[in-house]
């Protein structure tokens, strides 16, 4: 039914749980998935000495969280495509699906932080408003 899947992560212990869905869609389905892990850099710190530092070790860190993710699901046999991209995690989930063609998008969800969240909303729901594709959202 679905060729392709995006699974969203953000390296939280959360994420282990959204690749366990993951798995059972890429075994049962015989789907193509493609994780993708959106970060922001901080750029108020840009003035600050060791800056470019912080910014190699923030690609370091996202980048592990992508391939993380893929080996727990080559473990179980799900061979997985995936990067890590900077910028607003919405933005970067709804973009990433519309370039790999994903029949499905899968990310989880938390309550929101703050009254700007609950406000603005969180990713997930920004994802699941502006999505033209189905999006599984898992709690």
């Amino acid at each position: 039914m679905f060729k392709t899947v995006l699974c969203a992560i953000d390296g939280s212990a959360a994420t282990e749980k959204l690749l366990l869905y993951v798995m059972h869609f890429g075994k049962s389905e015989h789907t193509a998935v493609h994780i993708v892990h959106a970060y922001q850099l901080p750029y108020h710190y840009a003035a600050i000495e060791g800056y470019d530092t912080l910014i190699a070790e923030y690609h370091h860190v996202a980048n592990g969280v992508v391939e993380d993710a893929r080996r727990y699901l080559a473990e179980t046999g799900i061979d997985a495509s995936g990067e890590a991209l900077e910028g607003p995690a919405a933005e970067v989930i709804l973009q990433e699906a519309q370039r790999v063609q994903a029949d499905l998008i899968i990310l989880g969800s938390r309550a929101p932080a703050n009254s700007s969240e609950l406000f603005l909303g969180t990713v997930s729901q920004q994802v699941l408003n502006a999505a033209r594709t189905p999006v599984l959202v898992i709690p």
